[in-house]
C-alpha cells in the first residue's frame, strides 16, 4: 500500500526509534496525549500577539514532531515560527487553523497505523 509521507514518514519515525515499534507507538500515543501542552502555549501567544512566545513554542512542537516524522505537524509548526520569529501577527490565526487540520490528518493517519504489521 502506497502511504502519503506528507503526513507521516513512519519509515523516518521507525529508523529514528531504532526500529523499536513498541517506543514508536508509545511516543505516539504520548504525542496525543501532550497536545495540549504544546497547543495550549501556541495558542495563548497568538491570543495576546507574543510573537517570542508563538517563536518558542511553535519551535519546541516543531522539533517534537518532527522527531516522530509528524511531517506535517512539524511543517505547519515551522511556519507558525517563522510568523512568530518575523513578528508578523496578522497572519497567525490561518496558520494555527492549518496547524489543527494538519494535527487532525495527523491523527486520522495515526489511527489507521496497523502496527502489528511494522516490522521491528
Amino acid at each position: 500500500m502506497a502511504e502519503d509521507r506528507s503526513i507521516i514518514d513512519i519509515d523516518d519515525a521507525l529508523k529514528r526509534a531504532l526500529g523499536d515499534v513498541a517506543f514508536l507507538k508509545m511516543m505516539f500515543d504520548e504525542l496525543i496525549q501532550t497536545l495540549p501542552d504544546y497547543l495550549d502555549p501556541i495558542q495563548a501567544a497568538i491570543q495576546n500577539g507574543d510573537m517570542e512566545l508563538l517563536n518558542k513554542s511553535a519551535h519546541q512542537f516543531k522539533g517534537a514532531t518532527a522527531n516522530l516524522g509528524a511531517r506535517g505537524v512539524s511543517a505547519a509548526a515551522f511556519k507558525l515560527e517563522k510568523i512568530g520569529k518575523s513578528g508578523m501577527a496578522i497572519e497567525a490565526d490561518a496558520a494555527y487553523a492549518d496547524l489543527h487540520s494538519a494535527i487532525e490528518a495527523f491523527r486520522q493517519r495515526w489511527s489507521e497505523i496497523d502496527w502489528a504489521t511494522l516490522v521491528e
